[in-house]
């Protein structure tokens, strides 16, 4: 090994990846065995969705509603005593970016 370089022991890790293992197989196990549990879950899980989904919607609503006053004052621009007809189109024409007229 080079003398600039060190190694630090990963036991103290690799101990609480293998506890949060358990713990996690623990909990499905308990959740299996009582399915009522998993019942209230699934409950608790829908309600949270659908308040999300609720939020996101009103949220949505009331960003469009805000637009609303700036989109009535920003108005149309265009311009006026033109035409726009197909025939008035003429192709680009290549020019070199270097080039100074």
């Amino acid at each position: 090994m080079d003398q600039n370089t060190g190694r630090n022991s990963t036991l103290g890790s690799a101990l609480a990846i293998l506890v949060l293992a358990l713990i996690i197989i623990a909990v499905i196990a308990y959740i299996v065995m009582n399915p009522d549990i998993l019942k209230s879950l699934a409950y608790l899980v829908i309600a949270v969705i659908a308040i999300i989904i609720v939020i996101v919607v009103i949220v949505y609503l009331a960003a469009a509603f805000l637009a609303l006053p700036y989109y009535a004052a920003k108005g149309e621009t265009y311009q006026t005593g033109k035409a726009y007809d197909l025939d008035d189109i003429e192709p680009v024409k290549e020019k070199d970016s270097r080039e100074k007229k």
